[in-house]
């Protein structure tokens, strides 16, 4: 194509079919080797060796369609590889492939969900799993909601909806000095007692002090709530911190506007009571937040709805990622409010973007970047709806079922096992399983026991795992994913049992 860019030296199509199969076949090659049982998890046992086995240096000419591949292959070799089955290291495990299928279709429309007229069709997918996810919580009528990247973002931006919200709306025009005059002149609080406050429990995850630092609360605005044995969030110690912290117009921590409850904590999977959470959220006028970035896709299983996140319909707003539990590929997380209008809070009305003539409290908008204080996004919601459509309610639903049957099997043989010990457990059980070696050769025991054994499985690069402070020491988090199937847990049990004897 003469005089065309270099970028566009040959028609994309033709580009495309030259490189794209290629591709496909080495990846395929590459899950299929992936679930080979005898397959490393890992290629390699340190970060010293990754940096020494990856050469990424950039050039100044181009390449060859082969070296450009072999470049691909080369990162393909070097990464984990979920496919095993053994990456139990974190929240999420080998996504569908149907989610897969999405990526392709999104990198092919390389579409923006910002305004609708550039991207039609991924703004009704999103709004189509948005009213879906709605209703299986039990939001009204009005509920609406977006997709965010990553819960992190969710929390965040529920963080500053609340605050939007709060007090008259005095921080969406003045920001933080209008606040505070706001809670000083109309509401009498008093120096420190005029600093607007999130609660939310010891066990929470980070992502809500990081959403105080980038409102501009600052991570002294959030007040940490005592978690149980179990890692629930104390409701009297929640009721007796919201009774000292309204009845003192100076009280130190300041003034409670938010609750973040928590479904599915990070490192027991614990679920906070959230019907006796909510009472207290009306009672003291705070807004309820559900952070159910692991445990919110629960939801599909009407028992685990029932026993887990009952309550969750008088929430304000939540945080469900469908990249974990529902193996969708990164990322894809929503943010659900109950009503449509608070995300008009963030509206902007640029007129050189933004044309559906929708202003701030109308409802629902097309143009889904008025939802957000950001403006660019991808279409991460076709990634569910494939896998949604795929599959349905039903098949997600028996999915998390089968995970809890199996977290339950593989509990009840680390207690047969003299050799292992358990650690704090959530109750009920979800799908996280802390426990240790009782002793590992040497004679090491406790933290110490963890740490060991964590090393050895990482050396072996068979299984990962990972592990993470508890109050009674260091303990593996064991994740129980609901795709892997339950013989890879107890053929990990074995192992680390042979380890203590060794």
């Amino acid at each position: 194509m003469e005089g065309a860019s270099p970028l566009h030296a040959e028609t994309s199509s033709a580009e495309y079919a030259r490189l794209a199969p290629r591709l496909c076949a080495m990846i395929e090659a590459w899950m299929r080797e992936g679930e080979q049982p005898d397959a490393p998890v890992m290629p390699h046992a340190t970060e010293r060796a990754y940096r020494e086995h990856v050469r990424l240096a950039l050039p100044d000419d181009g390449v060859s369609d082969d070296a450009l591949l072999a470049v691909m292959r080369e990162l393909l070799e070097n990464s984990v590889n979920p496919w095993t089955d053994r990456f139990l290291a974190k929240l999420y495990s080998a996504p569908t492939v149907a989610s897969m299928c999405g990526d392709m279709l999104l990198s092919a429309m390389n579409a923006s969900v910002h305004v609708f007229s550039a991207s039609p069709a991924l703004t009704l997918v999103e709004e189509e799993c948005v009213r879906a996810l709605c209703a299986l919580y039990g939001f009204g009528a009005h509920a609406d909601g977006i997709t965010m990247p990553g819960g992190a973002a969710s929390n965040t931006l529920a963080v500053q909806t609340a605050l939007c919200c709060a007090f008259g709306g005095a921080y969406r025009r003045g920001g933080i000095f209008a606040l505070l005059r706001t809670l000083t002149e109309q509401y009498g609080r008093v120096g420190s007692g005029a600093r607007p406050a999130l609660l939310t429990s010891a066990d929470s995850h980070f992502s809500i002090d990081r959403a105080a630092l980038a409102s501009g609360l600052g991570m002294d605005a959030v007040v940490h709530i005592e978690s149980d044995e179990h890692g629930r969030m104390r409701v009297d110690a929640l009721e007796r911190t919201l009774a000292e912290m309204c009845g003192d117009p100076a009280h130190p921590r300041g003034m409670p506007f938010f609750v973040n409850a928590t479904s599915g904590t990070t490192v027991l999977g614990a679920f906070d009571p959230l019907p006796a959470i909510a009472a207290l959220c009306e009672k003291y006028h705070c807004w309820l937040h559900v952070d159910a970035s692991w445990g919110g896709a629960a939801v599909f299983s009407p028992t685990l709805r029932d026993t887990l996140l009952r309550g969750v319909e008088r929430a304000q707003s939540l945080t469900v990622n469908p990249h974990k539990l529902l193996n969708v590929t990164h990322q894809c997380s929503f943010l659900l409010v109950q009503e449509a209008h608070v995300l008009s809070e963030h509206a902007i009305h640029a007129g050189y973007l933004f044309h559906d003539g929708q202003g701030a409290g109308q409802g629902p908008v097309a143009d889904h970047a008025m939802k957000t204080l950001g403006c660019g996004r991808r279409g991460e919601a076709l990634k569910l709806y494939l896998t949604w459509r795929q599959v349905g309610t039903r098949a997600l639903g028996a999915h998390l079922d089968a995970g809890v049957r199996v977290a339950n099997a593989v509990l009840a043989a680390i207690r047969a096992n003299d050799a292992l010990e358990v650690g704090p457990l959530a109750a009920p059980l979800f799908l996280q399983i802390c426990f240790r070696p009782r002793c590992m050769p040497g004679g090491v025991t406790g933290s110490d026991a963890t740490r060991a054994l964590e090393a050895r499985l990482q050396e072996a690069r068979q299984y990962a795992v990972d592990f993470a402070p508890t109050r009674r020491g260091d303990y593996v988090r064991l994740v129980v994913h609901p795709r892997v199937p339950a013989a890879h847990y107890f053929a990990l049990l074995d192992h680390v049992t042979a380890l203590t004897r060794e």
